[in-house]
């Protein structure tokens, strides 16, 4: 009797763990939580889905404020971690489109600026919004099923001329000490980080910071190494900090030259988070990983 009694229990505890088992197997698949979904945010591929927040994370027991890769002040706390926006990204929404369609990337970028803002951070302590504007302006353009090919999985068109305007500097290491005049100014000249103005628009455009600045702006990259050629017989290239600030400061003055605001490139936020290195003990350590125009901010 003694036997057949554990017996019985056991048979009871072996069919309510099976029980047990399914139900949750049913749970995962209704809400979401097991690894059959392909694309969704709570399939563990969040990390690849969401775009980077273009900008160092902040200091979370910050309590001044610091300059943002906008040049406008954001919390020192801010932005979050990519772990943290990432993290956010997921609780919030149950898939993430993971497409390279232009409506796509859009969505991305649009929930998580959303993530950015549900942990109490401005959108302007991230790139996000100005790479964000360079794909919506696609939706007018023509051209855009030749020039989304062209793009990785979240870079944009911003991303994209950021990465090439004065490359040369940044594939050979170029340290010389040749001025402006030199013929190396294309190599010396900061990228403006956004796309080239239409010289014959009249109304304005919305602008890497968010902000609208006239449509014609800014110059080409071109333009404005010319116009740092003109008014610099010689241009610092070394990779100390005070070259790297008059470099970008020469630019941005060439840029005004040209009549077109700061605003309609990237490089104020950029030169903002260089000039903060000057207080910063540990500035030789950070610009050794540095590109010769490469900044903190990108």
């Amino acid at each position: 009797m003694y036997r057949r009694g554990v017996s019985s229990r056991t048979r009871k505890l072996v069919i309510g763990g099976a029980a047990a088992a399914l139900l949750g197997s049913a749970l995962a698949v209704g809400t979401g939580m097991g690894q059959a979904a392909e694309t969704g945010a709570s399939s563990g591929n969040v990390n690849a889905l969401v775009p980077a927040l273009g900008f160092s994370p902040g200091d979370p027991n910050a309590t001044a404020d610091r300059v943002g890769p906008t040049g406008v002040k954001v919390p020192g706390r801010c932005p979050p971690t990519q772990a943290q926006v990432n993290a956010q990204v997921a609780l919030k929404n149950a898939s993430l489109p993971s497409g390279t369609d232009l409506e796509s990337r859009i969505q991305r970028f649009e929930k998580t600026l959303s993530a950015i803002q549900d942990l109490k951070c401005p959108a302007s302590s991230t790139t996000l919004l100005g790479r964000l504007n360079s794909l919506t302006a696609l939706r007018g353009n023509a051209n855009r099923d030749n020039i989304l090919p062209g793009l990785g999985l979240n870079e944009t068109p911003a991303d994209k001329v950021a990465a090439t305007g004065s490359g040369d500097a940044a594939a050979s290491g170029a340290t010389g000490n040749a001025g402006a005049s030199s013929g190396n100014v294309n190599a010396l000249v900061p990228a403006l980080g956004f796309s080239p103005g239409d010289p014959n628009a009249t109304a304005d455009r919305v602008g890497p910071t968010g902000v609208k600045v006239p449509g014609r702006c800014p110059p080409t990259q071109a333009q404005v190494n010319a116009q740092v050629a003109l008014k610099n017989a010689n241009l610092p290239s070394g990779t100390d900090l005070e070259s790297r600030i008059q470099r970008f400061e020469k630019t941005l003055s060439a840029i005004q030259d040209l009549k077109c605001p700061a605003s309609s490139t990237t490089l104020l936020g950029r030169l903002n988070s260089l000039t903060a290195l000057r207080g910063n003990a540990n500035r030789d350590n950070i610009l050794r990983g540095l590109k010769l125009n490469e900044t903190p901010a990108g």
